[in-house]
């Protein structure tokens, strides 16, 4: 399958995901589907983004809190991508981080659910 497709159905499954923990974790909504894509895809661009340039320098903190610094920077990637998607609501950086936790796992359950998903 072209590495197109891969990626599409991967966004695919990651809006499911995002919509999931909307539907479980109190504080995190979602109004419809295409915005739960639209976010899992800015959250896919931020991630990039950001571990590039703050992997290196945050080994440190993570090891010295035990991975709590990456726990809440993804959080506050997640309150990063809100911010540009108007359809999705986080109340907080706990409740974030919590949703990225989530959406990282039901992520790895769907795709070993959905080979075609999978890298």
């Amino acid at each position: 399958m072209s590495g197109l497709v891969q990626s599409i159905v991967h966004f695919l499954l990651s809006g499911l995901s995002v919509l999931l923990v909307a539907a479980i974790l109190p504080g995190i909504r979602v109004r419809k589907y295409s915005d739960a894509v639209v976010f899992s895809i800015i959250v896919a661009l931020l991630n990039a983004l950001v571990w590039k340039v703050l992997g290196i320098v945050t080994i440190p903190a993570a090891i010295l809190t035990l991975g709590v610094v990456g726990f809440f920077l993804n959080g506050a990637i997640f309150l990063v991508a809100k911010k540009v998607v108007r359809g999705v609501e986080i109340d907080g950086c706990l409740i974030a981080s919590l949703a990225a936790l989530l959406v990282s796992v039901c992520n790895a359950l769907l795709e070993w659910a959905v080979p075609y998903a999978a890298r």
